[in-house]
């Protein structure tokens, strides 16, 4: 998860044998050509799919190749996400899903969960799944342009870490068995992401979530106002706990992230439809409290 910079090796380079002056230009580009890729036993070795990278990272991840920019992964409570996580998926039956009917309810009534039966599927998702979708015509790229996937690999993998720990940043204990599925759009831009905790509650990277977070902002204001009209004390052990909660390895971890990382190039201009600085925000304002914390 710790993406660090530094000088890369290029493994057969070193070994090329030396053009003679006397070689033609074609001849030397040969040669080039052939020390490229790695050679073992003998033989050129391939470089690793990202498919190949991601299950080697991820074991068990579920790899698909469809279109899966559908506004329905984040406007519908009813979306079958927890198809995702199948490795054996039909995925025309993602792609060419639609709803029927209203959007059903998502959420708690006098402290009952109720939600449709598709929450209630990605409970039976197996913890700490993955699942990574890629557009047909970035499938193609990458097959024909490895350094395009090692583009590919490195926006996924950055994500995934990203979301585990804006998460458990502000949600202690939050991502244990998080599963976490996105999908690649055309562009090569991540055009929508969803976790879930591993009770099947759900959980967007896209305008329902920053829906979700004025609403979390609104239910936290109204709790302070009662804390502070009925005991003050307790106002003071919280703050104090909140403090001790700042220098948590999980901020930690988001800080570093935050700060050392460009994830504004890695993501791109947008994610899931919104953009990008508008999510690092919302990340370090949720779990600081402040766009502009010291870190």
């Amino acid at each position: 998860m710790d993406n660090t910079i530094g000088i890369r090796w290029q493994p057969g380079l070193a070994s090329l044998p030396q053009p003679q002056q006397s070689r033609p230009l074609e001849s030397f580009l040969s040669l080039v050509a052939e020390g490229v890729g790695q050679v073992q036993g003998g033989e050129k070795v391939e470089p690793a799919t990202l498919e190949e990278q991601l299950k080697a990272k991820y074991p068990g991840l579920a790899y698909h190749v469809f279109d899966g920019s559908s506004h329905y992964w984040r406007t519908r409570n009813d979306y079958p996400h927890h198809l995702l996580y199948q490795q054996d998926t039909d995925p025309a039956a993602l792609e060419n899903w639609r709803p029927t009917g209203a959007n059903p309810f998502y959420g708690s009534v006098d402290g009952k969960f109720i939600a449709p039966k598709e929450i209630h599927a990605l409970g039976n998702v197996p913890p700490g799944s993955k699942a990574v979708v890629i557009h047909p015509k970035v499938q193609e790229r990458m097959e024909r342009e490895p350094g395009y996937a090692q583009e590919i690999m490195e926006r996924i993998d950055t994500w995934f870490a990203f979301d585990v720990a804006r998460n458990e940043a502000s949600h202690p204990g939050s991502t244990v068995g998080m599963c976490q599925s996105v999908a690649i759009g055309e562009d090569g831009s991540i055009v929508n992401a969803q976790s879930s905790s591993s009770g099947g509650e759900i959980t967007y990277s896209s305008d329902e979530m920053v829906r979700a977070y004025y609403l979390r902002l609104a239910k936290q204001a109204d709790f302070l106002r009662m804390v502070a009209k009925e005991q003050r004390e307790e106002q003071l052990l919280l703050r104090a706990a909140s403090q001790r909660l700042a220098v948590s390895p999980a901020k930690a971890q988001l800080a570093a992230m935050l700060s050392g990382q460009n994830l504004s190039e890695i993501f791109g201009p947008t994610l899931a439809g919104v953009p990008t600085e508008t999510i690092l925000s919302m990340a370090q304002r949720e779990a600081w409290g402040t766009a502009s914390a010291a870190w």
